[in-house]
């Protein structure tokens, strides 16, 4: 249960001053990275003043790379904020190509039908970089980069609290909730006592090699089953796509030198053609899914990745994170314009509900994507069961449609 905020005016002067600064605000967010910035935005948006506490540097946030493709149901979210035309941008997702050993089979998504909108290939970099923009430079939104140490007081009966550090010395902020965007391994979640938390956790068996390539997908991004093993290429920006390899759990860099990695993408999706280019960066993912219940503890919220996690093969991290940020935003605006909590007491239930959803999407892509191809990973009877699932995509109108609500986010 939510404890019911202590509203008080700002600049209390009951308050007494640490070494620097004493604030005070309505909402202190943890982390800038798309969950932050989006739900610094719409609260910006509602006049409900917010501050953005963020670990690195302004250049490190607009220049890491991440994996992303906003789904028909963020852009209806974004377009309904009166946001989509200047934060999103990128070719519409209409069709993906699935590859069975080289032959390929398209399968078109017609899930933007209903709402209005589709998928969007627009980078979570791109996103990243546009919410930065009209925060800072539009609307002077209230985001302070390099800051150390925070430390959370989060007591049932009092305003919370979140100290920190930077370049100038220590600051305090006094406000009525806390939301934690700052990832797996933040200062949110550890914040919360031992024993509230309940942990779900699933390690998949499987790993992708994730390899950032400075060459443009060309038709239809590629989702490749091969019996030498899986493979995937999605764009990442006009010039650029990321390339997805099925890899040993145990794999490092050095096992995938840039010969073998082009080698092993020409193989798996069946064409010879296809051209050694650039390679960028390269990471290790092995497969796994997190969820943490509830996903609120006291004056504190958990959203995105500091409160679940999916495997890329789903697509659906990001998106997750702004599905939680949409029905918080939304449960933050009444609880300060109206003094209304019940939807923040409901926050973590109604996310819950989505997440397992896309948990369940995530496990099926997971196992029919390896399986359908390589039967050495659980036998050839899962190869065969999972090539019928596969197959009917293209011949159930029930399973294809089920798959696009998937894709879309709107299931």
């Amino acid at each position: 249960m939510v404890p019911r905020p202590l509203y008080a005016n700002y600049h209390s002067h009951s308050c007494k001053q640490i070494n620097n600064k004493m604030e005070e605000t309505k909402v202190v967010i943890i982390g800038a990275g798309v969950c932050g910035l989006t739900l610094a935005t719409f609260l910006q948006k509602s006049g409900i003043h917010c501050i953005v506490l963020e670990r690195r540097d302004r250049a490190y946030i607009e220049t890491r790379q991440r994996a992303g493709v906003i789904d028909s149901r963020a852009v209806k979210m974004f377009k309904d904020w009166g946001l989509a035309d200047k934060l999103l941008s990128g070719p519409a997702a209409y069709a993906i190509e699935y590859r069975l050993n080289g032959s390929p089979r398209l399968f078109i998504s017609n899930e933007g039908n209903d709402n209005g909108t589709q998928s969007l290939f627009c980078t979570q970099q791109m996103l990243v970089n546009n919410l930065l923009r009209d925060l800072i430079d539009v609307t002077a939104g209230d985001i302070r980069f390099e800051v150390a140490d925070v430390i959370i007081r989060n007591e049932k009966n009092e305003r919370p609290q979140v100290t920190y550090t930077d370049e100038s010395g220590q600051h305090q902020v006094t406000c009525d909730y806390i939301v934690g965007c700052d990832a797996d391994r933040g200062i949110s979640r550890s914040s919360i006592p031992e024993g509230v938390l309940t942990k779900y956790s699933y390690e998949y068996g499987y790993a992708w090699l994730a390899a950032l390539v400075e060459a443009p997908v060309t038709g239809y991004p590629i989702m490749a089953i091969s019996k030498h093993g899986f493979a995937a290429q999605l764009p990442r920006g006009p010039q650029r796509s990321r390339y997805y390899l099925q890899c040993a759990l145990s794999d490092n860099a050095t096992d995938w030198p840039d010969e073998r990695i082009w080698d092993e993408i020409r193989l798996r999706i069946g064409d010879s053609s296809v051209k050694n280019a650039h390679i960028h960066n390269i990471e290790f993912v092995p497969f796994r899914s997190v969820v943490y219940s509830p996903m609120q503890y006291n004056h504190l919220f958990l959203a995105g990745d500091a409160a679940h996690i999916v495997p890329p093969v789903s697509a659906k991290g990001m998106n997750l994170g702004l599905y939680d940020v949409e029905v918080l935003a939304q449960a933050l605006i009444k609880a300060v314009k109206e003094h209304d909590i019940t939807a923040l007491e409901r926050y973590s239930d109604t996310c819950l509900t989505h997440i397992w959803n896309y948990q369940d999407f995530a496990l099926w892509m997971a196992d029919t994507m390896h399986d359908a191809g390589d039967p050495t990973l659980h036998g050839e009877f899962r190869q065969m069961v999972a090539r019928a699932r596969l197959d009917n995509l293209f011949h159930s109108a029930t399973a294809a449609r089920l798959h696009m609500e998937y894709q879309g986010g709107t299931n």
